[in-house]
């Protein structure tokens, strides 16, 4: 076992640097070859200690729980023990164990052509601002200027990027066809009852959870759709276009925030979680942990990784001075602080904690960021510059997470029933979950062009991820209200929860 650990732990190294450097510049073919090696001695890896999972499993509960008893040395083992023969059913025969392994990379490879294509060769189309200056809209600009306060510069930025989603619109449903494919299949010679089963067993959340999840969020829709008739009258817009959900509400006088002032606000927000927790954060802010800024060729978005247990976890930003980017700012380090705490507390094998509490961590950064804010001083325009933006981070996480889960839920269901995905098929289905969930026809009217919107979302490669947002920001809203409120051992439970890692169930 100690073996195994350390195989994977130094590995986690390699991975991290060679992931990393290539989304510093996905032009760069030495680095997406070399991160294709990793990927390859990842599933090398898996292959030689494939034999481990089904061995395990054969001991049974009660072998298992002996063992235990008697040697003290098997602690820090013991959650995997009991999850790999928790894994028993659904294991297969060593040598079929180890040739899923070895097909690992295969099944990696539709991501892959998501990234290349996507972020290293998408023509993207330049438009003209009203100042003159041109702007290549590619998915950095694109979430800058889906906020402009002019509305032609939205629409006209908006429909750009789409077309040119619209063009690969094939080309992506066949990648996401070959994933969605991939994990079925594997679900399928696991003995799962559907694909939606096997992604939520290794954390044992039940189905119902997912199921709930959309009910509940369909039964609020009318509150969203309610938000959006107040986001109506505040523009003074009517009715709304998908082009204009994005802007905020008030005059922005906060101006563009430098990083620098980013790094002092998320110290300000965050200090309710106390010394140690901002003691580990601005250790990061200032130790270089982070890759802030966007320029061509580095991957879109931002994540954060703690998979390198030895070292600090790493941050990659496409930082662009405005209130969103700070949000981000503040998400990204939830992940980078929960990371730095979970190995601090964990040894290696309980340290890497589940998605499902992941973004409880990051969510929560978010909504004491903005209720830091609004504590001011503000005026008038700013409260409702900021207000809106809480708002939107409410929308964007819950209600719009919970619209890709409900669009997710149904592509699976597709290829288990025999379907083909297509961009057709794939742009029909998503544009009647969008309109929907959006309310078309009542205070959003949304153009059949934006229902390629599924060719952007990377989450839909990671198979039943988006779920995760939903529920997690209902769960850090409630901690995130008990710490604000002074509850008596609030930030304590809390701390204990990232110090936790993966040593336990959700």
């Amino acid at each position: 076992l100690r073996d195994f650990f350390q195989t994977f732990r130094e590995f986690g190294r390699l991975s991290v640097y060679a992931f990393a450097s290539s989304d510093e510049d996905t032009r760069h073919s030495e680095r997406w070859a070399r991160r294709l090696q990793v990927q390859d001695l990842g599933a090398k890896l898996a292959a030689a200690w494939s034999w481990l999972s089904p061995r395990l499993a054969q001991l049974g509960e009660q072998r298992v729980e002996a063992l235990l008893a008697q040697e003290p040395a098997l602690a820090e083992f013991a959650f995997y023990l009991r999850d790999a023969v928790r894994h028993g059913a659904h294991l297969l025969p060593e040598g079929e164990e180890r040739v899923l392994a070895e097909l690992s990379p295969v099944g990696r490879a539709p991501y892959n052509l998501y990234q290349v294509l996507t972020h290293a060769e998408f023509p993207f189309p330049e438009i003209e601002l009203p100042d003159g200056q041109k702007v290549r809209v590619d998915q950095t600009a694109y979430t800058r200027l889906r906020e402009h306060r002019d509305r032609s510069v939205r629409e006209k930025a908006t429909r750009s990027f789409f077309s040119t989603y619209q063009q690969f619109a094939r080309t992506l449903a066949c990648a996401l066809d070959a994933h969605v494919r991939h994990q079925a299949t594997e679900a399928r010679l696991r003995r799962f009852a559907s694909s939606l089963e096997a992604a939520l067993f290794p954390n044992a959340i039940p189905e119902a959870v997912y199921h709930r999840l959309l009910r509940e969020a369909e039964n609020l829709l009318p509150l969203l759709h309610r938000l959006f008739a107040l986001r109506r009258k505040a523009l003074g817009i009517s009715p709304l276009a998908f082009f204009d959900l994005y802007v905020p509400w008030g005059e922005d006088s906060f101006g563009e925030v430098t990083l620098e002032r980013a790094r002092e606000l998320l110290v300000e927000s965050l200090s309710p979680l106390g010394e140690e927790y901002s003691q580990v954060l601005q250790e990061g802010l200032g130790g270089g942990w982070m890759d802030p800024y966007p320029r061509p060729g580095k991957r879109s978005g931002a994540y954060c990784t703690g998979e390198a247990y030895d070292v600090h976890p790493y941050v990659l930003l496409n930082f662009h001075g405005s209130l969103d980017s700070v949000a981000t700012m503040a998400h990204e380090w939830g992940h980078a602080v929960h990371s730095a705490l979970a190995n601090r507390y964990q040894p290696y094998p309980t340290a890497e904690y589940p998605i499902f509490l992941a973004e409880i961590a990051s969510t929560l950064n978010e909504t004491l960021l903005f209720h830091h804010l609004l504590r001011g001083p503000l005026d008038k325009g700013q409260e409702l510059f900021v207000l809106s933006y809480l708002l939107e981070h409410i929308r964007g996480t819950f209600f719009r997470q919970a619209n890709f889960a409900d669009f997710e839920l149904a592509v699976y269901q597709k290829v288990e029933n025999g379907e083909a995905l297509t961009g057709e098929n794939l742009t029909a289905l998503y544009g009647e979950k969008q309109s929907r969930w959006l309310g078309h026809g009542k205070e959003v009217t949304v153009d059949r062009e934006f229902a390629v919107e599924w060719a952007y979302i990377p989450h839909f490669y990671y198979g039943f991820y988006v779920y995760q947002y939903a529920t997690s920001i209902a769960a850090s809203t409630f901690f995130a209200r008990q710490i604000l409120a002074g509850e008596p051992g609030a930030r304590e439970r809390y701390l204990n929860l990232l110090k936790a890692g993966g040593s336990a169930y959700p």
